[in-house]
């Protein structure tokens, strides 16, 4: 009976976040996130998610990025994601990374780069964030030019 109780909580659990988020807006964890298929600079990725109601994703908390990381790992599609993770100073070593959500960001509370990262310099400027696949979905800094998929959330 114990065993049939938590299956329907847990049913119901699915049914009710899955319904909180709208049209092509993913439930994962307690947000919602739109999983781009086609690609973008980080400027660009920035305002198609505006366009989607929503913002670049912030991975704010390591619980998010972990259930993030897990739910790119078994997409199993190999592609990189642009996320809101950006460097507001590469003057400071190592920089000034925020997230950046509308006319706010905030500092990040926890670092998730990929070996030897970030790596970014004053004369080769890496100031946007991937989740990137070579690397299990690790943080990589790289150009804001470059493309890549992207996450938005809401």
């Amino acid at each position: 009976m114990r065993m049939e109780k938590a299956v329907i909580f847990l049913y119901l659990c699915i049914v009710f976040s899955a319904k909180r988020c709208s049209y092509s807006y993913r439930a994962l964890g307690s947000r919602c996130y739109y999983f781009s298929t086609d690609t973008a600079t980080w400027d660009e990725a920035y305002v198609n998610c505006i366009h989607k109601g929503g913002y670049l994703a912030n991975l704010e908390t390591l619980d998010e990025y972990l259930t993030m990381r897990y739910k790119l790992a078994g997409m199993k599609n190999g592609q990189n994601y642009s996320i809101g993770g950006r460097d507001f100073n590469r003057q400071v070593k190592d920089g000034d990374w925020r997230w950046v959500k509308a006319s706010q960001n905030s500092k990040m509370a926890y670092f998730a780069f990929g070996p030897a990262e970030p790596t970014g310099t004053k004369g080769s400027p890496e100031l946007c964030i991937w989740l990137h696949a070579s690397y299990q979905y690790q943080f990589i800094d790289i150009p804001c030019t470059t493309v890549a998929r992207y996450i938005c959330e809401k």
